[in-house]
């Protein structure tokens, strides 16, 4: 029950930020559920899973993820964002502070807008991933983005 009940809160919360309105044509919502599965090369979390939601505004150069997750064991010791088809593992681009619980709301600026650009007009190229030491230190949820 109360799984459901968070899982009812997360998929609430995300709504609302995807349902937010951009304030310019480049702003961008985006969105992804991240599981074990989807890791590469694998293998990531069997049971894992996490849902993020993703705004990026133009006119600051601020991308804020907003992301819970489930039956990952702490500590984590990375969250980004990488660059890859789904298929592949591939480089960071945009890094997080390692959560230390399984809610995460984290605004950070990047000063490469051309990559916020092209985060907002091509997301399926860019993936969202949770590591984990000792067992996951390659990745153990991923999720590829999608627009909101």
């Amino acid at each position: 029950m109360v799984r459901k009940i968070a899982s009812f809160i997360v998929l609430t919360c995300i709504a609302g930020l995807l349902g937010a309105s951009p304030a310019a044509a480049d702003d961008a919502r985006l969105y992804t559920v991240l599981t074990g599965a989807a890791e590469r090369p694998g293998p990531g979390d069997p049971d894992g899973f996490g849902l993020a939601a993703i705004i990026i505004d133009d006119d600051t150069n601020e991308l804020c993820l907003s992301m819970v997750f489930f039956n990952v064991t702490l500590p984590t010791t990375g969250l980004h964002i990488h660059l890859a088809p789904p298929n592949a593992p591939g480089p960071v681009v945009v890094p997080f502070t390692a959560p230390t619980r399984n809610v995460v709301h984290e605004c950070v600026t990047v000063a490469n807008e051309a990559l916020l650009d092209d985060i907002a007009a091509n997301p399926g190229r860019y993936y969202l991933n949770l590591h984990t030491q000792p067992l996951y230190a390659a990745g153990a949820i991923r999720g590829q983005l999608a627009g909101g």
